[in-house]
């Protein structure tokens, strides 16, 4: 054999294993793409499951949600009925029946529809409690004056108005011709009532009426208050 001969026997030798070589990177990468693929498939496939099972439970939420709802406003409606029919108002109106049973169904305690209904009834059998006289707060005057308390701080009233004029801080006081602003706080509540003097303000407590009845004063920047206790008719 010639030295041409061993040339040509090692560089095939060389091409098989080259060849080999190639083969093998190509089915090592071949088994990977394969394994990508198929961990892919398994993560989608595992996603999707999880989105469904998700989808569903959200699902059944809601309609748990609104079955709860709905068993929430039927016993309201229960509630409402029984309340009404313990009241017997069979003699004073469909109409009054219906419309306290709205507010009951709205979450309106039958105690705050007692108080409004005392509000808008009439006072009868008034007496004097007090008679103040109570300075009108402004953006340009405010002061202790402006706050009166009553009945061992049962009740406290202040009155906001506006000024004469904006900015005129020789005359801050407030003018009797424009609206003035009531605030009672009492308690389990306040009422608020804006208006031009002369006002009336009634505030309901239990089967009786607080009423106050706000004039101008003699004293600048004041207002006068009378507050009386009367009978609900």
């Amino acid at each position: 054999m010639d030295f041409f001969e061993t040339r040509e026997r090692y560089r095939r030798r060389e091409y098989r294993i080259y060849v080999s070589l190639l083969i093998r990177l190509v089915a090592v990468a071949f088994v990977l793409w394969l394994g990508w693929q198929w961990g892919n498939y398994d993560q989608k496939k595992l996603y999707e499951n999880v989105s469904d099972e998700l989808n569903q439970t959200q699902a059944e939420l809601y309609n748990l949600n609104e079955k709860m709802r709905s068993l929430i406003q039927e016993k309201k409606q229960l509630a409402a009925e029984k309340t009404v029919s313990d009241l017997d108002l069979n003699g004073s109106g469909e109409i009054l029946s219906k419309s306290i049973k709205f507010l009951l169904e709205s979450d309106v305690s039958l105690e705050q529809i007692h108080q409004s209904l005392l509000a808008i009834s009439s006072p009868i059998n008034c007496r004097n409690l007090e008679v103040k006289n109570l300075a009108v707060a402004t953006e340009l005057y405010t002061g202790k004056e402006s706050n009166l308390s009553l009945f061992q701080g049962g009740l406290r009233v202040h009155i906001d108005g506006q000024p004469f004029s904006q900015g005129n801080k020789t005359n801050p006081w407030f003018d009797p011709d424009k609206e003035i602003q009531v605030r009672l706080v009492y308690l389990g509540g306040q009422k608020i009532v804006t208006g031009k003097l002369p006002m009336k303000v009634i505030v309901p407590a239990e089967d009786w009426l607080l009423k106050a009845h706000v004039t101008e004063s003699n004293l600048r920047g004041y207002v006068g208050i009378t507050f009386e206790k009367c009978s609900a008719r």
